[in-house]
């Protein structure tokens, strides 16, 4: 049984990016946690902060049960600034990370568009190796479409055929995330079938291994 650790910038990155493989692990028997960096403050900024939080998590945990993890925790740093804002619990999280003894954690890419993303790449891999930490770590896109300048990395082509929509069912979880969905849902099938077709099925998710 394996103990899988994601590691992401927002409540619903686990998702959009491994949420297939993740769903797949499960139903193996493996152990998914999930560790979002921040609440998204900043996806509603007409509404109060706590009333945004308790809809994020209410959104992640739900989704999180649909594909089937083992739960999600929210370290609440504030966008934009997660570098800085993780100095204070910096310990805290290395202590939790170690405490689930991953045997593999996926994260983001080091050049995803998004700069929340890329700041959780670099953040981790701080964690990771001030850790001691020495589980294979593979990291997801989510705003790339497509990336030429990996394609000597090794990587990892997962088929998420039957694991594909219950993927789908959990996006719909996140209500307050439409736009995010608009506008990412369209490539999350171009990705899926593009992969699947070089892998051979009818739907696939890939990963470049960084450690």
């Amino acid at each position: 049984m394996k103990r899988v650790l994601v590691f992401c910038a927002h409540s619903d990155d686990q998702v959009f990016g491994p949420g297939g493989y993740t769903t797949k692990l499960a139903k193996e028997g493996s152990k998914i946690h999930t560790i979002i960096c921040s609440y998204g403050e900043m996806s509603h900024p007409h509404l109060k902060e706590q009333e945004v939080q308790q809809i994020r998590v209410k959104e992640a945990e739900k989704a999180d049960k649909m594909l089937g993890g083992s739960g999600v925790m929210f370290l609440g740093l504030k966008e934009g600034s997660f570098e800085h804002e993780c100095k204070p619990i910096y310990h805290d999280v290395i202590k939790t990370i170690k405490k689930l003894k991953p045997d593999m954690i996926l994260t983001h890419s080091s050049d995803d568009p998004h700069p929340d993303h890329r700041a959780v790449h670099r953040m981790f891999l701080k964690l990771y190796d001030d850790a001691g930490l020495q589980c294979s770590v593979y990291t997801f896109d989510v705003w790339n479409l497509f990336n030429l300048g990996k394609r000597k990395n090794p990587k990892l082509v997962v088929d998420v055929t039957k694991t594909f929509k219950k993927k789908i069912d959990a996006l719909q979880a996140f209500k307050s995330q439409r736009m995010a969905l608009v506008v990412l849902l369209w490539s999350v099938y171009t990705k899926a079938v593009i992969w699947g077709f070089r892998r051979g099925c009818r739907y696939a998710e890939v990963f470049y291994k960084i450690r």
